[in-house]
Parts: C-alpha cells; structure tokens; sequence
C-alpha cells in the first residue's frame, strides 16, 4: 500500500521560491553594482592608471572597436544626409493653423497651392542637385490648430515634395 509521505513537498518548495526570488534580484542588480566599481576605479585618479596600466581583453577591445564603427557609421550616414538634402523647416501657427516660413527674418505666409508651388519652385532652383526636404513643425503649446482639414490641405500642396510633420504630441 502506498503511504503519504510524513512531510508536506510545500514545506521544501516554498523556502527554495524565496531563495531563487532572491538570486534573481542580484542577478538584475548585478550590471548597476559593477557600473559603480568602474566608476570607483576611475575616480582613483591618474596615478593608479598610470602605474598600472590595464590591457585589453579581446573581448572589450572588440566592443570598443563595435563602438567606434557604430559612431562612425552614424557620422559618415549624417555627412551624406547633408549633403544630399535641402531641408528647409515650414512651421504652422499656434493661434490660426495657418503655414508659414522663414525668409531674411521675415515672417512669409503660405495662403494657397499658388504661393506653395513658387515656394517648392523657388526652393529646388535653390538646392540645385540635392533633394528638397519639407519639415512642418506644429505648435509647441496645446491650442486646437492646426486643424485636421488644414494639415490635409497643406500635405496636398507639398504632395510631390519629400516632406515630414513634426508633431511633438504624435497624433496628426
């Protein structure tokens, strides 16, 4: 006959949870506790780096050399960027909704397509073999404008024209 064991397995499992609970909270507190002992180490000064110097593992030196390539990498696709684009910034008007620009310190409106295919005329004359790049910024303060007829209004007079809104609160 098969006999129940005499201990509960809860009395073992429950004091192991706890134990495993608290490993695993090391194991994420782990990266922040070695943050601060690199950071110890280079608060010692100069004089122990100099005295002993610490070389390089294959793997950090592979890790710097990832760092640099990304960092690189980034620099050389920016470079390219500038000088392929024309970005020119058109910015929409907290009060009104209406779109205007930025010419000699001159505040210009944009009233109608007319005004914006002389602006995208004047503009690629200006960017010679760069692409012409839009950027509308919308209103940093909360106001209601533009409104939705006017922002589809203003993506239609630029629609053969690369353009991007910014919109810091993500809804068109």
């Amino acid at each position: 006959m098969i006999q129940l064991p005499r201990r509960s397995v809860t009395r073992f499992f429950i004091p192991l949870i706890d134990v495993l609970t608290l490993l695993f909270c090391i194991f994420l507190l782990m990266p922040l506790i070695k943050a601060t002992d690199e950071d110890a180490s280079a608060a010692q000064g100069p004089e122990t780096a100099v005295s002993a110097p610490k070389k390089p593992t294959s793997k950090t030196a592979g890790r710097e050399r990832q760092r640099e390539d990304v960092t690189q990498s980034r620099k050389e696709r920016i470079r390219r960027l500038q000088e392929n684009l024309f970005i020119r910034v058109l910015e929409i008007d907290a009060d009104t909704g209406k779109l205007f620009y930025h010419d000699a310190d001159q505040r210009q409106e944009i009233r109608n397509q007319d005004d914006a295919v002389k602006l995208i005329t004047t503009h690629r004359e200006e960017a010679g073999t760069r692409e012409l790049y839009y950027l509308f910024l919308y209103p940093r303060r909360l106001t209601g404008f533009p409104l939705r007829s006017q922002t589809e209004r203003y993506e239609n007079w630029f629609r053969g024209v690369a353009h991007t809104i910014d919109n810091p609160r993500g809804t068109p």
